[in-house]
């Protein structure tokens, strides 16, 4: 089935249309690292070790400005993201920390919006400090 045909189709009964058939999938994070940075594309990565996983951010680059970025917690564990170097911009000053509670579902969505920062645009549960 083509595209066009696709959107056409999703448009009569209100299902998916083509450009949702773009969207990166979903990556899932089992270990304690580095958050890669995807400058191509907005997705989402869900946290699901079984205990608290730690996971830096770094800066989103020249190439990340305007991605965005979904992290959500699959398992009900504390996660914790840093962002390195104090890249995140949420309205308070000296903000390096997302701590996720043991909840699954809490999650945060964060922009690219210079080389240097990234800005939080949604937070559902999660402690900013």
């Amino acid at each position: 089935m083509t595209n066009a045909l696709f959107s056409a189709l999703a448009g009569l009964i209100g299902g998916r249309n083509a450009s949702d058939l773009n969207q990166p999938p979903i990556t899932t994070l089992t270990v304690d690292g580095a958050l890669d940075i995807t400058p191509t594309g907005n997705d989402t990565v869900r946290m699901t070790k079984g205990s608290a996983l730690l996971l830096s951010v770094a800066a989103p680059g020249a190439s990340g400005v305007g991605v965005t970025r979904r992290i959500l917690s699959g398992s009900a564990f504390a996660h914790v993201v840093t962002f390195t170097g104090g890249t995140l911009e949420s309205g308070a000053a000296g903000v390096t920390t997302a701590t996720f509670p043991a909840l699954p579902g809490s999650c945060i969505t964060v922009l690219g919006v210079s080389a240097t920062r990234w800005a939080l645009v949604a937070n559902n549960l999660v402690v900013i400090t």
